[in-house]
């Protein structure tokens, strides 16, 4: 944004880390020239992106494409994981797809609103890893020859008592072609991605789908259709899956996970359940309440299943009938959430006794960016925990906010002002936003259930209000 300034000309400048807003004061009546404000030549926007693992290290070489309306811009993340769309004057809807070797695509969108403000936008994007992927071989597949084969095999399926009501319903008519039938039980695993210094924390989710299982495909208007003759079922515990519900709310469908995982081929329906286990690298320690949620396609919000999840010494255990995105949630542990903001320290600019004119005037200033946790650690051992239960505490609440470490970032306002000898600029007021969670995870141990308090506070938007002054008026007041 380029402004002008010159003398007896002010204006209230309010900077925003996330949204960068201009605004302006007349003098008082008390001051003895009259002030107008400086004109605004442009406005122009950016967004500023970083993009991690879940194990929250930085992705380099991804390629990322924003698109609004019929423009297209392109940008590939640096060694930090960074990129930047800069100078943008376009205000509106910018979705964000993302690309990367050995992750699965990611998105997002970053609303501008068309307010004749400068915004400057921020967002951090975790790529999760790859599916594991493994092929059910034709060894292991039941062979029917033909139609009226694969409905007598069928129909024995749908007279075991744990046949869903749903499979009966689907499969009244079946070809040979729109089933798959296991003649020995197929099992796949993978483990949730975490920091090395976590690796006996992190979690293996295992699929089971027992012998003689008949699996079927359903279209997205519920139709059976036919089954991929190369069938491969796919695996990926992933951080974070978006839903509806927002961030920061503290229903039971948005409560920590320890687990959630996307499962496929999508679509894919099992005439008896399968089972869906969750691994308790804990040991004898456990999380209370544990349930299972399912993300709904078609309202993008996660419901709460029927099925039971009960802890064995596999893990947590349960059934699904159909693959989708699935979460082993805790409902009971739900954070309370308030928002709140604290100072910045931000110092203005005193040309009043300067020599020169100072052109084109930078405010230096810095924000927090990430999270800042209490200390997890002393929290479980004051419990008597173990180190695991503390580090699986602080896996689920990063995957819940994004991430667990806060940093300190410099920032640059660039006012685009020039100021004359005798003019300066004041700071008006500089915070930051802030959204504080409060946790009391329930452990469950040999000696009892201990309870463990973890607090956070997730940093967002900045916001810098200025105003100029010079030596002979106030610049005007509200």
């Amino acid at each position: 944004m380029k402004m002008n300034l010159i003398k007896s000309k002010w204006s209230l400048l309010t900077l925003v880390a996330v949204a960068t807003t201009l605004g302006f004061l007349s003098c008082s009546d008390k001051d003895k020239e009259t002030v107008e404000p400086p004109v605004v030549e442009a406005v122009v926007h950016s967004i500023n992106g970083l993009v991690v693992t879940p194990a929250e290290a930085a992705i380099s070489g991804v390629k990322v494409v924003a698109t609004i309306g019929d423009k297209t811009l392109e940008a590939t993340t640096d060694a930090q994981g960074k990129f930047a769309f800069e100078d943008l004057e376009k205000a509106g809807s910018y979705t964000f797809a993302l690309t990367a070797n050995e992750r699965m695509d990611a998105s997002a969108e970053v609303v501008i609103p068309d307010d004749k403000q400068s915004h400057n936008e921020s967002l951090i994007i975790v790529m999760d890893k790859k599916a594991v992927e493994q092929a059910v071989p034709e060894e292991a597949k039941v062979e029917h020859a033909t139609n009226e084969e694969a409905q007598e095999a069928v129909n024995e399926v749908l007279e075991k008592e744990n046949a869903t009501e749903a499979a009966k319903e689907d499969l009244k008519e079946v070809t040979k072609e729109q089933v798959v039938q296991v003649k020995e039980e197929v099992k796949v695993e993978a483990k949730t991605e975490v920091p090395a210094e976590d690796a006996e924390a992190a979690v293996t989710v295992e699929v089971a789908i027992p012998a003689q299982t008949v699996m079927y495909v359903k279209d997205e208007a519920g139709k059976v259709v036919e089954a991929p003759k190369d069938l491969a079922i796919t695996i990926a515990p992933v951080a974070n899956v978006a839903s509806a519900e927002d961030n920061t709310a503290s229903s039971p469908a948005a409560a920590p996970a320890v687990a959630t995982v996307v499962c496929g081929p999508d679509g894919l329906h099992f005439a008896t359940p399968i089972e869906l286990t969750v691994a308790n690298p804990m040991g004898d320690e456990s999380f209370e309440g544990a349930a299972l949620y399912y993300l709904n396609p078609k309202t993008n919000k996660w419901e709460k299943e029927t099925a039971e999840v009960k802890l064995t010494d596999a893990g947590y255990k349960t059934q699904v009938t159909h693959f989708s995105a699935y979460s082993v949630k805790l409902p009971e542990i739900t954070p309370s959430v308030t928002t709140s903001s604290e100072k910045l320290n931000v110092t203005g600019v005193d040309n009043t006794n300067g020599s020169k004119t100072l052109t084109n005037v930078e405010i230096p200033y810095s924000i927090k960016q990430g999270v800042e946790t209490s200390d997890i650690k002393s929290a479980c051992s004051g419990q008597g925990l173990s180190d695991v239960c503390y580090r699986m505490i602080k896996n689920i609440v990063a995957n819940r906010i994004g991430t667990t470490t806060v940093s300190s970032e410099s920032k640059t306002y660039k006012t685009g002002m020039n100021l004359l000898v005798g003019q300066g600029i004041r700071i008006v007021s500089a915070t930051q936003a802030m959204t504080n969670y409060s946790w009391n995870f329930k452990v469950t141990t040999p000696g009892g259930v201990k309870t463990v308090n973890v607090t956070a506070k997730k940093y967002g938007a900045a916001s810098i209000q200025i105003q100029g002054f010079n030596r002979d008026h106030t610049g005007g007041s509200n």
